[in-house]
């Protein structure tokens, strides 16, 4: 048997067992995802669509993190690297038009308070296109992953 200082076993499990608990925590790494590339097009009433974001959120039997980009002048691209995963998803397209006016456009907020400046009429784009959506996409890996969407706000 050999003699060891007391405490030196503990020690030497202690360690180890940490080990072995950082070893084994944290997710997967996103990069372990199948990601594809998706671009295309967006109008609304006819016209390219401005200052608005599009969403892919995956449906519940598609494991993955959702992805979104702007859309401006009607176009959107997401690359495969920050781009959804294959699947299906739900599309949400939603406008960040704020009435010609950034929300934290300080200056611009003071006009606007003080009555020397008005908001334009910002973009509304309906809720069934939002938080709402009845749009969906599948995302294929082997596919260009092209879309048009035609929005419009009356029926």
């Amino acid at each position: 048997m050999i003699d060891r200082p007391r405490g030196f076993a503990w020690s030497v499990e202690w360690v180890m067992g940490i080990a072995v608990a950082v070893a084994g925590c944290g997710s997967a790494p996103e990069s372990t995802f199948d990601r594809v590339a998706v671009s295309g097009t967006v109008t609304l009433d006819g016209q390219p669509l401005e200052n608005a974001v599009i969403r892919f959120v995956p449906f519940p039997e598609v494991s993955g993190p959702k992805a979104s980009v702007a859309v401006t002048s009607g176009r959107f691209e997401i690359p495969a690297a920050a781009g959804p995963v294959a699947g299906r998803h739900r599309v949400e397209i939603e406008s960040t038009d704020h009435g010609g006016i950034e929300p934290d456009d300080e200056a611009a907020l003071a006009e606007l308070a003080a009555g020397k400046r008005k908001l334009a009429k910002p973009v509304k784009i309906p809720a069934i296109y939002n938080t709402r959506s009845t749009l969906e996409r599948t995302l294929a890996a082997d596919s260009a992953n092209q879309f048009e969407f035609q929005l419009v706000t009356k029926s």
